[in-house]
């Protein structure tokens, strides 16, 4: 029976606590919701992140990229997709529980952050088809009226003609 052990030399494996504190930052995707992005590096051993919202509830995020460096250090990073909420406060936590080290940064998005874009638009919209329509109903005044006039010049006219070919006549 043969047996292999492998044997490192304990002081130079990395030291914990040299860790950096998380960094989070924001990517729009629509009017409604927004990927955030964690990463902390210098970690030993490898750390968890997880995500939590204003109540302290855990957010479903995508997998943790972990990128171990040549000093045998792990730079970790997570993105999660979040949504407009009631405190709109956002929790990246780091933690490495076998030597019970816990970093973590909290973000507050501003709720004019999540202004839905397209409401606005659609006001737009509705201020230009009135307007157009003011337009339209206005350019049909004025030619109503300008007929009008025509027609009563044109009444005028005949009018006139009428009375003088009477008078001629001698009626």
């Amino acid at each position: 029976m043969c047996a292999m052990y492998v044997f490192q030399n304990v002081s130079s494996l990395p030291s914990p606590g040299s860790v950096s504190s998380p960094v989070i930052a924001g990517m729009k995707l629509n009017s409604s919701s927004m990927v955030l992005q964690c990463e902390s590096k210098g970690w030993y051993p490898e750390p968890e992140v997880v995500w939590l919202d204003g109540e302290g509830n855990l957010l479903s995020a995508g997998p943790t990229e972990t990128v171990r460096g040549p000093d045998d250090l792990y730079t970790v990073s997570s993105r999660v997709t979040v949504e407009k909420r009631h405190s709109n406060s956002f929790t990246c936590r780091v933690q490495q529980k076998n030597i019970n080290q816990t970093r973590e940064i909290e973000i507050q998005v501003s709720a004019d952050y999540f202004v839905d874009t397209s409401s606005s638009a659609a006001a737009r919209i509705g201020i230009i088809v009135v307007a157009v329509l003011v337009f339209i109903l206005a350019a049909a005044f004025v030619l109503w009226k300008w007929r009008k006039n025509q027609t009563k010049g044109q009444h005028s006219k005949t009018h006139c003609l009428q009375t003088c070919v009477h008078r001629d006549i001698g009626e």
